[in-house]
């Protein structure tokens, strides 16, 4: 989150040579073009006549237009339309007049922008032909060992280095007001390509992509009772990372897309996640509660969980129906819906959200045994340390006991009401007989969560991290701007275009953002303020003027 704030130029209007010199600051505020040059350097040949950063600058000047991602666009914006100081400014080399100069220079545009792909395309497909299975193995590039993943990490590192350039644009107080409450999903990139057909045996045309399905396995196409799965689509997955507000506070800054990574659908969603998050750290944006769907729940902890907390970010997450109850158990202590709790915790407290989920108990009910857990767990001692390990201990324990036990002689009096152990167990654990125990940071890795699943502050903090990045997915779809779910306006197939246009994408919808949080007014951001802190309603609001 380094740098200082910049003016936005006006929205709407066309490309100006204020937008024009805006986008190419952002574009030099990344970083990617001079990597990018460095990579396709030659020592020999023909320089090439058009520089990465013109092309590049040209393509955020569509998005942050409204306009579509088309070569041919982009082509008539940097020899057409821009003046002569912004052609200057890019190093774009004159005018075209005539439908064979256009041509020339479309050429140029479409030769550069591949270039830039070849360097960080992780991808040996062939694209824009749909080929038999023979002929798509015999055109596969062959690639060794370790070239793949150095692809990837440099279409990662330049996706995100755009995002960065886009969140520079905030000044030092909007900056800082951001405190690390970050929202993560996965939302579908439709490609411009038909899947593979199965009746001709052949392959998409853009082979990078996969079958994207609303609910189950992306992998398959019918689901557990034999019927063809619906809202298919074809496409690839953008994992994006987004800042959020703080659970409960007035909104403070605007919430920016600050991650992404594009893989197929399905593919390993945890160590995707796992990479966005990494990439956020290490630029600098600081971790705190992090909210993501069941499907990150499901991830493999060695992937996902154990990653995400070593960074520094606490999981509020939710369970599948089979994810309910108890979740695992260490040295006697049982871990339900992601928090340590006494081997006493009661059947009907372990079964609360199964019940809810049946509709065996009303929500009220649900609510008071909720409530009711909180006495059973288990207190924080010490810790995390360094390497996750955390001392806990018995809530029956301590200078005020929580919990009444007969294990336990200190915790007997008085009896003032506080809930009791009944039926201790008949052979009491280490969690029972000694002051504290030390739970390592793999046991139950999967479903730990800090905030008591189902209470009032995980309502409030799930709430808002989940509305959040899913306000800004469908932000980023509107049609009449970013446009991601209109496939007809990204033409250009393969991974590395398509995580390249996203990047570009997410830049513009940031930019939209900021503009329109800039243009609240005081007046409008203190009301923002009063609005999240009083009521829901209130009869002042109806009060009539004057």
């Amino acid at each position: 989150m380094s740098g200082s704030g910049l003016a936005l130029p006006p929205a709407g209007g066309g490309v100006s040579d204020a937008t024009a010199g805006f986008a190419a600051e952002l574009i030099d505020r990344s970083g990617t073009a001079p990597v990018i040059e460095a990579a396709l350097a030659h020592a020999t040949g023909r320089p090439r006549p058009l520089p990465a950063r013109a092309v590049l600058t040209a393509l955020l000047c569509l998005v942050l237009d409204d306009r579509p991602l088309f070569l041919t666009e982009a082509t008539r914006l940097l020899f057409c339309e821009l003046s002569k100081a912004s052609r200057r400014l890019l190093g774009v080399p004159g005018t075209v007049s005539g439908d064979r100069a256009f041509l020339a220079a479309y050429r140029r545009v479409r030769y550069c922008f591949r270039q830039i792909c070849s360097v960080m395309d992780p991808s040996p497909l062939p694209k824009n032909r749909r080929l038999t299975e023979q002929d798509l193995k015999a055109r596969t590039r062959k690639m060794i060992p370790g070239q793949a993943e150095a692809a990837r990490h440099r279409l990662e590192a330049l996706a995100n280095a755009l995002l960065d350039a886009s969140i520079s644009v905030l000044d030092e107080e909007e900056r800082a007001a951001f405190d690390g409450c970050t929202g993560l999903d996965a939302t579908p990139v439709p490609l411009f390509s038909r899947g593979p057909s199965r009746r001709s045996g052949l392959s998409a045309s853009d082979p990078d992509g996969g079958w994207y399905v609303r609910e189950g396995d992306h992998r398959e196409h019918e689901d557990d009772k034999g019927r063809p799965l619906r809202k298919i689509c074809w496409a690839l997955e953008a994992t994006i990372a987004t800042t959020a507000r703080p659970p409960g506070a007035p909104p403070a800054t605007p919430n920016l897309a600050i991650g992404m990574a594009m893989a197929r659908p399905g593919e390993d969603p945890g160590g995707t996640g796992a990479r966005v998050l990494a990439s956020v750290a290490a630029r600098g944006h600081k971790p705190g509660w992090l909210g993501y769907d069941r499907a990150y729940t499901q991830a493999l902890p060695g992937r996902f969980h154990l990653p995400a907390r070593a960074l520094g970010y606490h999981p509020v997450m939710d369970y599948r129906d089979d994810q309910l109850g108890i979740q695992a158990n260490s040295q006697g202590a049982l871990l339900v819906e992601g928090t340590w709790y006494c081997p006493a915790l009661p059947g009907p407290l372990i079964t609360a959200t199964t019940g809810l989920r049946d509709h065996a108990i009303t929500r009220d009910l649900y609510g008071q045994q909720i409530a009711a857990r909180a006495c059973y767990q288990l207190k924080r001692k010490d810790g995390p340390d360094a390497d996750g390990y955390q001392r806990l201990s018995c809530p029956a324990t301590g200078k005020h006991p929580g919990l009444i036990c007969p294990l336990r002689q200190a915790s007997l009096s008085p009896r003032d009401g506080r809930a009791k152990v009944l039926q201790p167990p008949h052979e009491p654990p280490r969690i029972c007989r000694q002051t504290a125990i030390t739970i390592a940071p793999d046991i139950g890795a999967r479903y730990r969560q800090d905030l008591p699943y189902g209470s009032p502050a995980w309502h409030r903090s799930y709430a808002t991290l989940r509305n959040t990045i899913e306000g800004l997915n469908g932000l980023i779809k509107d049609p009449a701007h970013q446009a991601l779910a209109q496939p007809a306006r990204r033409r250009v197939r393969g991974i590395a275009a398509q995580s390249v246009f996203t990047a570009l994408l997410l830049m513009a919808a940031n930019i939209r953002k900021i503009r329109a949080w800039r243009a609240l007014t005081a007046r409008d951001k203190t009301r923002i303020t009063q609005r999240a802190r009083r009521r829901r309603a209130s009869l002042r609001d109806y009060l009539p003027d004057g």
